[in-house]
């Protein structure tokens, strides 16, 4: 989680290009991560200049631009009009069209003596799609509500080096092969075990026992006013990260066979959907159901924040279907939950899921911010895929409440909803983007976790986008491997003292700069909780090949494969069935890597166990917010999927069974 106080982000200052014939001297430019740039040299670049000086009059000005080594470089002066700020040049690809891809976030550099003009800059990587004319650069003043253009027209020439070819992953650096007895002894269920320490933690969390908490509300990590560590400020309920928690709750109920510790669940999460009515009625909503974030006394957080956040009803609604049918199974009955979970209409106050759902059904296409708060774009594929799953199992919940209408307007949407996601395969850099938009705080790599954790918290069970997918798998190696070169401590510990692979460190994604406490260049940390989701993605991929009993290595899955299961030597077009030694290579390595990656939750996990947002790039320091609950919430499903890939049928009920202490 980040604040986004301002639009204005900051850069990464670099000599990386020579700009020996930039008409302006001393320009910083936003330095692209090496991986993107294999290939480049160091030959001059041809940079065309349009303003020499700075403007005498106007809001925007383009200065410099050039196309070097695959490489488009944009320098512009920007009059001070406004804190906050959005300038974004567009531009057509190598075949003259003009996508959502082909635009270019500036970031603020540096300001110009006393002029009241300001050097806002930016280079991404644009070979994979090629540039041919700039149209035009656009100035936003947000808290003015001033747009101000400069029409280019400009044709670009490219310069330099050739473009780089497009980096394919790097030879495997291990080939773990199976379960190993450390992480089967770290996961095991006993007394001060691991699994109990972080099941009691996140507990914590839930109803905590700050002042003035409202009852069902989840606070999203042990730092704000009432905690020792008072930064980050994260004392509040946000509404995606509240759901995700409760998910793993409702898997605890639906598991638990002891009565005592099976009440205890159920209270919780009644009094959960009850506190999510109630945010729904919140008079100080600024953007309806969008609203990111409460009080602990469940009112609604109006400060400066990055909303509306559109997954969080999705969550929320996908996390109480769940709760309802265990429900159900469980003895309850359907009059309690179309009162206390589902009918909206009726019953306002108690009843979250039908409002919830219809939020989604008409807002999934509308302007939202990412799951990290940082950067708005409608076409996000968190949210995309979690509206998904949370409208698919809305079309079939609302007919059992007798709720016809409603199940028709989910159904209308999750048919257009399951038609754009062709937006989000990219074949030119072999990924699923992470959003269909321009380069946004200088993500010109567009990988991210977010789409690892859409699969988690998103996937329906229906084959879209399953973690077999072979774009999925493409997506996979390359964000995987895009840490390998971004975090100092990877490279300096890549195993244990006893010698077993550590799975590599996973951020949010390649380019990022939160520290976990504010942002700057080269800060951004691994996450406990995005390298807990790559561990679950490997034990649920396993556990897909399983269930299929066959699998077919296509051209776009071929790297996964190679980096993963290199000792499984699969041949493209192919299709494997179990029992062939092929097969079950692919099922061992998957294994292999899940513990590994586990295992480096394990080893950067303090003595104490305790998990908080990020560990340190340089040295593995827990740093962050303290006890962050969706860090919890990660293991614990990592553990769950992990057990269920191995036969342990009785894991989560066992876990479940011990119940936890009332804060």
């Amino acid at each position: 989680m980040e604040s986004l106080s301002s639009a204005v982000v900051g850069s990464r200052a670099s000599s990386f290009y020579d700009c020996s014939q930039i008409a302006v001297a001393n320009l910083d430019v936003m330095k692209v991560p090496a991986a993107l740039v294999v290939g480049a040299s160091s030959q001059a670049c041809n940079v065309t200049t349009l303003q020499f000086t700075t403007p005498s009059s106007g809001h925007v000005a383009l200065q410099t631009y050039s196309y070097c080594g695959g490489n488009l470089n944009i320098t512009s002066y920007i009059h001070n009009d406004d804190y906050n700020k959005v300038v974004t040049v567009y531009y057509t690809d190598a075949a003259g069209d003009s996508t959502p891809l082909t635009s270019l976030q500036l970031n603020y550099q540096e300001s110009v003596g006393n002029t009241g003009w300001e050097i806002w800059s930016a280079v991404t990587p644009a070979y994979y799609d090629g540039v041919d004319e700039l149209l035009n650069i656009t100035y936003q003043a947000t808290d003015i509500g001033q747009t101000y253009h400069e029409i280019l027209n400009a044709d670009v020439t490219a310069s330099g080096a050739p473009a780089p070819t497009i980096p394919g992953p790097p030879p495997p650096y291990a080939s773990p092969l199976g379960f190993s007895d450390d992480i089967s002894e770290y996961l095991e269920i006993a007394s001060g075990s691991q699994p109990e320490n972080v099941l009691s933690r996140m507990f914590l969390n839930i109803n905590p026992s700050v002042s003035g908490t409202a009852s069902g509300v989840v606070v999203a990590g042990q730092s704000g006013p009432s905690y020792p560590s008072n930064d980050p400020d994260y004392e509040y309920t946000w509404v995606r990260d509240s759901s995700l928690t409760m998910s793993v709750v409702q898997k605890l109920y639906h598991a638990a066979t002891n009565s005592s510790a099976k009440s205890q669940f159920e209270g919780v999460l009644f009094q959960y959907a009850g506190a999510r009515a109630n945010e729904q009625i919140d008079p100080n909503l600024q953007t309806g159901l969008g609203e990111p974030k409460f009080n602990l006394d469940n009112s609604v957080f109006t400060g400066p924040w990055g909303r509306p956040q559109n997954d969080g009803p999705a969550t929320s609604a996908i996390t109480l279907m769940q709760f309802a049918h265990s429900y159900l199974a469980a003895g309850g009955d359907l009059q309690t939950v179309n009162q206390k979970i589902y009918n909206s209409s009726a019953y306002p106050s108690t009843a979250p899921v039908q409002k919830d759902l219809l939020f989604v059904a008409r807002n999934w296409s509308s302007p939202t911010f990412d799951l990290w708060e940082e950067v708005e774009d409608p076409t996000q594929f968190y949210d995309r895929i979690v509206q998904r799953r949370a409208l698919k199992m809305g079309v079939k919940f609302a007919n059992l409440m007798n709720d016809s209408s409603t199940a028709a307007t989910l159904n209308e949407a999750l048919n257009a909803i399951t038609l754009s996601f062709d937006l989000f395969w990219n074949p030119g850099r072999q990924i699923l983007l992470y959003e269909y938009g321009p380069v946004l705080r200088g993500k010109s790599s567009f990988l991210d976790n977010a789409v690892v954790l859409g699969l988690i918290h998103g996937y329906a069970h229906d084959g879209f986008y399953a973690y077999t997918n072979d774009q999925v798998q493409s997506t996979i190696v390359r964000l995987a491997t895009s840490f390998i070169d971004v975090f100092p401590l990877f490279n300096s510990t890549q195993h244990d003292a006893e010698g077993r692979p550590l799975g590599i460190p996973q951020g949010r994604y390649p380019e990022d700069t939160y520290t976990g406490t504010g942002s700057v260049a080269n800060g951004g940390n691994p996450w406990y909780l995005c390298t807990a989701a790559l561990a679950q993605y490997f034990f649920t991929a396993a556990s897909e090949y399983n269930a299929a009993g066959k699998f077919q290595v296509t051209n776009t899955s071929k790297d996964f494969f190679d980096y993963f299961a290199p000792a499984a030597d699969v041949t493209v077009g192919k299709t494997y069935s179990r029992n062939s030694a092929q097969f079950n290579a692919v099922v061992a390595a998957f294994k292999g890597w899940g513990d590994s990656f586990f295992r480096t939750v394990k080893f950067f996990t303090p003595s104490t166990g305790r998990l908080a947002e990020e560990y340190n790039r340089n040295n593995g320091t827990a740093q962050g917010c303290p006890d962050l609950t969706w860090s919890y919430a990660a293991f614990l499903t990592a553990a769950f999927k992990r057990a269920s890939l191995n036969g342990q049928t009785d894991y989560v009920e066992t876990l479940a069974n011990l119940g936890f202490a009332p804060n």
